[in-house]
């Protein structure tokens, strides 16, 4: 009998117990079909097809004898028997089959293989499991004490965590994957690591699945760390690695995906998840990075960052500290809207955004000079100044460029409205519908920031004002 004949029938009879469905599906090469298959048939029957005219190829050989052919030879690296592994290595090779001779040696192999497939695998050298908890906000670690071997592969391991015993599972595959489920409180977590067998580290990161405990019907996951020997949890690797995971809560399932409107929701969880960042990063200025202003600032600046989410998340005014910034994004926006009336009212001093004559200043007022042309937009503009009868001849540039680009001007003395009004730089829009905004500076205000308004009271009381700056302004001629 051939060499290659023989192998085959012990891994069809060893490997498969003479299953030729099953050892079929381990020996073809499923590239071929698409080369293979009949416009006039069902995909379904032609694959169908494709699986009997190799199944009979296989037992033909497995009865007459064969050698190693070139075709199986070629197809060798797409059937699914090459990717069997044994202890991180390829099972069998090419070389195993074009061999005639070492039988005994293949036949081993096999045994070696089954026989580790079918005890328990206990990787033994893990056995502390590190998560960080969202409710008590701090890292719970738990100590696997006790293996037992239990059917269907798995063994039953029991984990200790303050004195208080858990139950669970533990199995690896053969691509070395580590299974464990673990039954805490009423919940079971199932955890899944890959393990490398990286012998220089301590731990492997894997992820932890589950739901949510107060609401079984929601699934959740996050990272989770198993480790060969006991962290310290203030370790700020470990609070790094735990702490920086995105917990995956399917509140989205409740939430009807054909609303085209953005949902608050969204915003909520994300204001909740900057808010646990920033008492991450507060905790790290004061026990790890006390001493580095470096740090301790970039942490501080991250608060602003909440505080918008926050406000946003809440449907409240935030602040704007970068108006060229602001500017270039309002823009954006009624480009987009199109065909809309834009009011703006702004003090006009040798920092105005349209007297600054940096590169960054020229390319936003391009664009703003552009919006009447590009989206046909309708814009009006009063300028707050000194004494509108002795304006600089800088001045003056300006409001005849505005006139050329189609853009409706007037200019009103400081004095006559400061006392009036809520605001000098202020700009709005006024659709009737959700996307009305005002941005505003207000007098009275002593912060030196923005601010974005979109509550209906506070709309009203700018469109008001601008109506006092429109009586009292004097409308521009071109010069």
């Amino acid at each position: 009998m051939d060499g290659f004949t023989e192998k085959l029938r012990l891994i069809y009879t060893k490997l498969f117990n003479e299953n030729i469905d099953k050892f079929t599906e381990a020996l073809i090469d499923h590239q071929k079909f698409q080369k293979h298959k009949s416009d006039l048939k069902s995909e379904e029957e032609n694959r169908k097809q494709f699986f009997l005219n190799r199944k009979t190829v296989l037992r033909r050989w497995l009865m007459k004898g064969s050698s190693c052919t070139p075709d199986f030879q070629k197809s060798f690296n797409n059937y699914k028997i090459s990717s069997y592994q044994f202890k991180g290595k390829p099972l069998f090779t090419l070389d195993d089959f074009r061999r005639s001779s070492n039988i005994e040696a293949f036949e081993d192999k096999i045994e070696h293989f089954l026989h580790n497939r079918k005890r328990v695998q206990i990787k033994s050298d893990y056995i502390y499991i590190y998560i960080f908890c969202e409710i008590k906000k701090k890292i719970l670690h738990y100590k696997i004490v006790n293996w037992v071997k239990g059917g269907g592969g798995q063994t039953i391991i029991t984990v200790e965590r303050e004195d208080i015993r858990y139950r669970g599972t533990f199995s690896l595959s053969d691509e070395n994957n580590i299974f464990i489920t673990l039954s805490i409180d009423g919940i079971t977590l199932y955890f899944l690591f890959h393990d490398s067998n990286d012998s220089s580290c301590p731990y492997i990161v894997g992820t932890s699945m589950g739901y949510l405990p107060h609401d079984n019907k929601v699934p959740r996951s996050q990272k989770v760390v198993f480790a060969k020997m006991e962290l310290d949890e203030k370790l700020f690797d470990l609070q790094f690695i735990l702490n920086e995971t995105e917990s995956i809560s399917a509140i989205e399932n409740r939430l009807n995906l054909n609303f085209q409107d953005v949902k608050v929701t969204h915003f909520v969880k994300y204001a909740n998840k900057f808010k646990q960042y920033f008492s991450f990063f507060r905790t790290l200025s004061k026990e790890k990075y006390k001493e580095r202003f470096y740090y301790r600032l970039a942490f501080k600046e991250f608060y602003a960052v909440q505080k918008l989410f926050q406000r946003v998340s809440n449907k409240e005014t935030y602040f704007i500290h970068d108006y060229q910034r602001a500017v270039c994004e309002l823009i954006e926006t009624v480009e987009e809207i199109k065909n809309i009336p834009l009011y703006v009212v702004m003090e006009l001093t040798e920092n105005s955004i349209f007297l600054k004559l940096t590169q960054k200043n020229l390319e936003v007022k391009k664009r703003f000079l552009k919006l009447p042309f590009n989206a046909n937009i309708t814009i009006k503009i009063i300028f707050v100044v000194k004494d509108r009868r002795d304006v600089s001849n800088q001045i003056k540039k300006l409001l005849n460029k505005l006139l050329d680009h189609n853009i409706e001007v007037h200019l009103i003395n400081r004095d006559e409205i400061i006392n009036e009004v809520n605001s000098l730089d202020f700009i709005f829009i006024d659709l009737r519908d959700k996307r009305d905004f005002v941005l505003a500076d207000p007098i009275r205000d002593n912060k030196d920031v923005y601010k974005l308004f979109t509550n209906d009271v506070t709309m009203d009381e700018y469109k008001t004002d601008y109506q006092k700056f429109l009586m009292k302004s004097v409308k521009v001629e071109k010069s």
